[in-house]
């Protein structure tokens, strides 16, 4: 089977991707040996240099140190986690901030032991204005109290402002930038 970079921590433990990934885990971890951040948002500077496949296979390898991750797809203009996972349908992040739908609704099992999924649900014609809310920020702290790691999944930074927004609600940020293509 032609495994694809998106669940590779997982699929393949063993190649190299996944060691690049838990290389991204250690780095995470040492940044605040004495509290390492709970809560990182993953972002970009544009659009296809690896930030979904950088938060999936991130909060993979967390969960490969017995931590429980939470990994939300706060891209709501092109999410994509629900493909990844194969979460379609039901509610999810939109829902929630919107007031439509509890948090326990949006909470998805995964196949990855102790990987949870919060999809982006319904694509919602406001995104900015949701994230603004109050509520993501109660969300992410309530989420802290039951998972090790929270790990958001957004859209890239150059495009909208959506990233800077999320960052404020959580401790850590992880940049991707694509090797000799992001200025």
């Amino acid at each position: 089977e032609n495994t694809t970079i998106d669940l590779i921590a997982h699929k393949s433990p063993n190649s190299l991707m996944a060691e690049a990934y838990r290389s991204v885990r250690t780095s995470l971890l040492l940044s605040a040996p004495d509290h390492p951040p709970k809560s990182i948002v993953i972002t970009s500077a544009l659009p296809s240099e690896g930030k979904t496949a950088t938060a999936v296979n991130t909060a993979v390898s967390l969960t490969q140190t017995g931590s429980r991750v939470i990994l939300i797809d706060a891209d709501m203009r092109k999410p994509r986690l629900h493909q990844i996972f194969g979460t379609n349908g039901g509610a999810g992040l939109s829902n929630f901030l919107s007031g439509s739908a509890g948090l326990k609704e949006v909470i998805r099992e995964t196949a990855v032991p102790n990987l949870f999924v919060v999809p982006c649900g319904a694509v919602p014609p406001n995104p900015a204005e949701l994230i603004l809310s109050d509520r993501l920020r109660r969300m992410i702290e309530a989420l802290s109290q039951y998972f090790d790691f929270v790990i958001l999944d957004t859209p890239p930074l150059l495009n909208v402002s959506d990233a800077r927004i999320l960052s404020t609600a959580c401790e850590a940020s992880i940049l991707v930038v694509k090797a000799f293509s992001t200025s």
